[in-house]
Parts: structure tokens; sequence; C-alpha cells
């Protein structure tokens, strides 16, 4: 991530989807994480966007993340059919 308009402590880090588990017991993933890294390094993990899986019940999943040239984040869902747009504001 590279742009003004977000934290300066995230920049340079990595937005990733963890889409979600269809085949365990019991489900994971189902969220969007902040990957703290240095060169090659993962330094830590943080639960960015969360609720998209409830008592084990998926309302969404997500899939891809993409910065628009307007700052936004957007964030595809092949459950819910849908495209979220995330700002800071």
């Amino acid at each position: 991530m590279r742009d003004p308009r977000w934290p300066k402590a995230w920049q340079g880090n990595l937005i990733v989807a963890f889409h979600g588990s269809w085949n365990r017991s019991e489900p994971t993933g189902y969220k969007l994480v902040r990957l703290v890294v240095e060169g090659t390094k993962v330094l830590s993990q943080h639960d960015l966007v969360t609720g998209w899986l409830d008592g084990g019940r998926a309302s969404g999943r997500p899939v891809d993340v993409v910065f628009g040239q307007d700052g936004a984040l957007y964030v595809t869902d092949d459950f819910a059919g849908m495209i979220y747009r995330i700002t800071l504001e």
C-alpha cells in the first residue's frame, strides 16, 4: 500500500483477502488482514475488516482487493456478489 490518504504506519504494508474455507468443520478466513512487512518477512498480521462470518455462517467471501485512483480500497465478494468500497473517512 502506498497512498498518503491512508495511515503513514500502513505504508508499505499488504492488504490480503482471506477468502474463507468451505471444507473445514470450523470455518476460517472470511476477512481482510493487514500484513506488516519488512523486506521479505511478515512481522505481524492484523484483522482489518471482519464480519463476513458470524456464528459459523458466512454472509460473504472476500476475493480480491484493489486500491482505486480515488484512494478507496475496493473488495470483491463472490458469495454475496458485491463490490465494497472502503475508505477511512
